[in-house]
């Protein structure tokens, strides 16, 4: 007996229990128990073992397996009847976060392959962690649930022509098109082919197996079908895992597809585990404390940048903007497949590890977070609805405002400043309307006795309910530049005769103010300098003119590009 291979053995099956059932007795998938097992008993942490081509090998077949069992939940039939959730939101939501993804890097210099392969491995989220979790909290029917259960499908179904890019990217240094297109075109046959030629010949086969009752037979059969599909396309120059495929979707459009899928489980399960215990012995922790910028940054694409996308891609196919939410948090986390893509990258020499082990780590985070997020979508869809029906609220209550008014004055931001501003425009007995979207400084302006709306005056349709057309003035107390640029753009769009006003905390890029169409700025800090020496020079006997004449030459010399712009 080979008492090395059986020292790794019990290692393997020791460490993956320890780490499984910790991480179940939390309520966190097994995938994180089988990458946390790798990484402890990989060359990065304890080393106890080092991946050989035996248990390579072993991984390859577990990843056969997995797109043998992803197979079998396709149907053709199935798929085109569900084309607008399945094909048309999967495959908005994947084209976008691939773009959105890949652009900015390619933009950067990165080699258009890793720019593709780095976007389809962000595309891709969990099906495994998404419909468990779901499923625990009794919303796979609900509408959030199905929409976002028919987005993973198409993921799964995406990575078939991502694993065939791959692949011939794999071996070849440049990006070939025609070549690219020679195996896409041949994948795309094989699966014409398996629909057309392979259906009626598995029947026959699994019917006569049926036949002779041995479940034993039944099983090598199953074996078979998987790895004999998978070693034929593997020969016809395709990747190993698209003809697992094949196979898998040819049965599943079969009367044997649940026997098949309980047969192959435990197979799958055992070798599926290895597989992902393995990417776990390759990841490096030492890179979180290295480079935890990187990683905070893709983990940010992954919670972030993805859900975004999502939201985006649900909204505009018509969805209501809560249900769209929901889809959007429970799909906003890296997937087993996009580990998958990175590990086949990295090991086919095509993805620098530089590059590559930041997006692993990143991707193994979030899917470790999938769980409490989506259990926790409600919760994000109630936030939503809460914000929505106040900026609802703020919104009639200005346009009941602004219905009386003419040429009023537009205040933005109850602040300091604006509070003191409010206080003088109230003295003149001026028309204005007061507008605050921080809830703490509403509620201290209201305290104050300040006739104050609750709303975002960045929002182009509070500025529009606040009767912009109409105001003589605009005035902006807060010191957020984008925004600040974005109302006063909007009002002098709108008005092209309005007045604004801008006060920030200092001087820098004030002149973004001005392009943006302020008629003044004012910052704060030269108005405390100028103010000042403006009241010494008279009280040292200059008239009220020439100490403005000096103050004036004094703000023109300060700032001369912003000369007759720039308030004291």
């Amino acid at each position: 007996m080979n008492d090395a291979l059986l020292t790794q053995s019990l290692l393997l099956v020791l460490a993956s229990a320890l780490a499984v059932g910790l991480f179940a007795a939390w309520g966190a998938p097994a995938v994180m128990g089988y990458l946390v097992a790798g990484v402890a008993i990989g060359p990065h942490a304890l080393d106890l073992i080092a991946a050989g081509d035996e248990t390579r090998f072993l991984a390859e077949l577990g990843l056969v397996f997995l797109m043998f069992m992803v197979g079998l939940e396709f149907s053709p039939s199935t798929l085109l009847a569900a084309r607008y959730d399945v094909l048309l939101a999967g495959g908005l939501q994947v084209g976008a976060t691939m773009a959105a993804v890949a652009a900015p890097l390619w933009v950067f210099g990165l080699d258009p392959r890793l720019c593709v392969l780095l976007g389809g491995a962000v595309a891709m989220s969990s099906t495994a962690i998404a419909a468990k979790q779901l499923a625990e909290q009794g919303e796979l029917s609900t509408h959030h649930g199905r929409g976002a259960i028919s987005i993973l499908l198409f993921q799964d179904l995406a990575t078939i022509p991502l694993l065939v890019l791959l692949d011939s990217w794999s071996r070849q240094d440049s990006v070939a098109p025609l070549d690219l297109l020679r195996h896409l075109g041949l994948a795309a046959l094989a699966l014409v082919a398996a629909a057309m030629i392979s259906r009626p010949v598995v029947r026959a086969l699994f019917a006569g197996v049926v036949k002779s009752r041995s479940s034993d037979l039944f099983l090598l059969a199953a074996l078979l079908a998987a790895l004999g599909a998978a070693y034929l396309v593997h020969l016809a120059g395709l990747a190993l895992p698209v003809g697992a495929f094949i196979a898998g979707m040819v049965i599943g459009e079969s009367d044997f597809r649940h026997r098949v899928e309980d047969d192959i489980r435990p197979f799958r399960d055992v070798l599926v585990g290895l597989f992902f215990i393995t990417i776990g012995m390759s990841l490096d922790p030492s890179l979180i404390l290295e480079h935890p910028g990187v990683i905070l940054a893709w983990a940010a694409v992954f919670l972030v940048g993805k859900p975004i996308v999502v939201l985006a891609v649900c909204t505009l196919l018509g969805r209501p903007f809560a249900t769209s939410l929901r889809m959007a948090v429970i799909l906003g986390h890296g997937g087993e497949f996009g580990l998958l893509l990175l590990t086949l990258a990295m090991a086919a020499g095509l993805m620098p590890v530089a590059i590559g082990q930041p997006v692993l780590i990143a991707l193994a985070l979030t899917m470790g977070l999938a769980p409490l997020l989506i259990q926790r979508n409600a919760m994000f869809a109630r936030f939503s609805e809460r914000w929505r029906a106040r900026m609802t609220a703020g919104e009639t209550e200005l346009r009941a405002k602004a219905a009386g008014l003419d040429r009023h004055i537009l205040l933005c931001g109850c602040g300091r400043v604006g509070r003191l501003v409010a206080t003088a425009l109230e003295a003149a007995k001026l028309p204005h309307i007061l507008i605050e979207s921080d809830h703490a400084r509403f509620k201290e302006a209201q305290r104050l006795g300040h006739n104050v709306v609750h709303g975002d005056a960045g929002h182009h349709r509070i500025l529009s309910a606040a009767g912009i057309t109409s105001v003589r003035l605009v005035i902006v107390t807060f010191d957020h530049r984008p925004i600040v640029e974005r109302i006063v753009a909007f009002a002098r769009g709108q008005n092209p005769t309005v007045a604004c006003i801008v006060s920030t905390n200092d001087d820098r890029g004030v002149e973004d103010f001005v392009e943006a169409g302020a008629s003044v700025v004012f910052p704060e800090n030269l108005a405390a300098g100028l103010g000042l020496a403006d009241q010494t020079l008279l009280l040292s006997g200059l008239t009220q003119e020439e100490a403005g004449r000096v103050v004036t030459a004094m703000r023109a010399e300060l700032s001369p590009e912003l000369r007759d712009r720039v308030g004291i």
